[in-house]
């Protein structure tokens, strides 16, 4: 199958995770329906440069997303379809920008296709497409400050304009989810010149006043809040929330190696691929390109790794790169590349059979044996397709096998699961059955843990 076409199908794919997914679920707890909580505030109290959640300004997140979500709803979009819409869109751009983002990174037209469709079939970054969640900004702005990036530094026909994508990504990825933008740009930059035998013109980036863009961006928010709140303000966002969270996280503790177990299957079909190429390729003689996306990956990975607080999500920004570097690799026909592909195939054979047995180890959420059935062939046939293919010595086909197992998941399990696990993450029709039982004045009933989707979908106060 050509790139393009599987390109096509993998983007297909991820509109009908949309469609089939949002309009007929609930925003998850905790956090997406508490960030709904928090634009809810927006709307009905006016809190738009200080987020507030319960009479508490809300200090662990930037307010771009929040700000969209609640405009988005202001225009009179359901809570879950606001939410999600910000995602969506940042993972679209990140799909329909990718063959050119791609090119500039050494990628054939061929290649580039193929890496957009192993990004849009990673599980990973199609469940955080129809999430309601900021991390696809992240993704977004990322992705184009790294390309934006090594067009410039490179100095290969630059223009002004790559140095304003840089800046404004930069400025994007702060607003978006905190300085851990800078710090991956940064990161990457200072790898790929430990790695680089040719000369890079870091200045090139301080050219003209593109540099200003993400000051302006930040600050125009960042100081008018500061002076409304006060110096503690300042110090929760500039210090327990970025990095306080970095050196001692108050939630998420997980061990280093916490994303070397998990990324192999939420990264998948790229995932181990990728990983071994990054190793492999960094110091070797190879091109700018090759050595540049290495660096890209070892920084992401590198420093979620290192702070504190992890969880599976965060490597999100990591997806695309690894698609690229994936494809990268696969032009060196090397020997332990299709015994990785073999191991990546195994991985999707074994998804799928633990989504066929989901029905005897939760059975509360009421999938039947049948339905699970399905859904498990889905991802084991193309798998066990691409353990023959990589058997074969023929990499780049394994990779096409795999790709269409998570173009399966993308289309038909991630929508099937969503609306299994509703009635157990969302509180959607709770709330409702207990707003259509009370008086229109009277509050919701007390509650010990923090379920910000009561008061969302309840449309009143509810008393923790």
């Amino acid at each position: 199958m050509r790139a393009k076409t599987l390109y096509l199908l993998a983007v297909l794919a991820v509109a009908v995770a949309l469609f089939t997914t949002v309009p007929f679920r609930g925003l998850f707890e905790p956090d997406e329906s508490r960030y709904a909580l928090v634009a809810k505030g927006m709307l009905e109290e006016g809190h738009w440069l200080v987020p507030y959640l319960e009479g508490v300004p809300y200090t662990h997140k930037p307010p771009l997303y929040l700000w969209l979500v609640a405009a988005l709803r202001g225009l009179g979009l359901p809570w879950t379809a606001a939410g999600v819409i910000p995602a969506f869109a940042a993972a679209m751009a990140v799909l329909l920008l990718f063959p050119r983002g791609g090119r500039r990174l050494g990628l054939s037209e061929e290649e580039a296709f193929l890496a957009a469709a192993a990004t849009a079939a990673c599980p990973l970054f199609v469940t955080m497409a129809v999430a309601a969640r900021m991390d696809m900004l992240l993704t977004l702005a990322l992705a184009a400050s790294l390309v934006a990036a090594y067009v410039v530094v490179r100095g290969d026909g630059v223009s002004g304009a790559w140095r304003w994508v840089f800046w404004l990504g930069v400025g994007l990825g702060v607003m978006s989810k905190g300085p851990v933008a800078v710090a991956l740009v940064a990161l990457t930059l200072i790898l790929f010149s430990l790695a680089s035998r040719e000369p890079l013109s870091f200045r090139n980036l301080f050219k003209g006043w593109a540099w200003a863009a993400p000051w302006v961006m930040i600050l125009a928010w960042f100081v008018p809040a500061a002076a409304s709140q006060g110096w503690g303000w300042v110090q929760e966002i500039l210090i327990r929330q970025s990095a306080g969270r970095m050196v001692a996280s108050f939630a998420h503790r997980e061990p280093f190696y916490f994303h070397l177990i998990t990324w192999p299957v939420t990264g998948f079909p790229g995932s181990l691929l990728a990983l071994g190429a990054a190793v492999a390729l960094w110091r070797r003689a190879q091109p700018p390109a090759v050595r540049f996306t290495a660096s890209a990956f070892l920084a992401v990975l590198l420093f979620f790794s290192a702070i504190s607080g992890k969880l599976v999500v965060y490597l999100l920004p990591l997806v695309p790169i690894a698609a690229v570097l994936a494809v990268l690799a696969l032009r060196e026909r090397a020997a332990w590349m299709s015994w990785v592909l073999a191991v990546s195939s195994l991985l999707g054979f074994a998804l799928g059979g633990v989504i066929a047995a989901v029905p005897t180890w939760r059975s509360e959420l009421g999938l039947t044996d049948g339905t699970a059935a399905v859904l498990g062939t889905g991802l084991v046939l193309p798998s066990l397709f691409g353990l023959v293919a990589a058997a074969r010595r023929e990499p780049g086909r394994a990779f096409r096998f795999l790709i269409l197992a998570g173009v399966w998941f993308a289309a038909v399990v991630l929508p099937v699961a969503t609306h299994h696990v509703d009635a157990t993450l969302s509180v959607r029709v709770v709330a409702r059955a207990y707003s259509s039982l009370a008086s229109p004045g009277a509050p919701g009933l007390v509650y010990r843990e923090t379920l910000s989707g009561l008061p969302v979908y309840g449309e009143r106060p509810f008393i923790r």
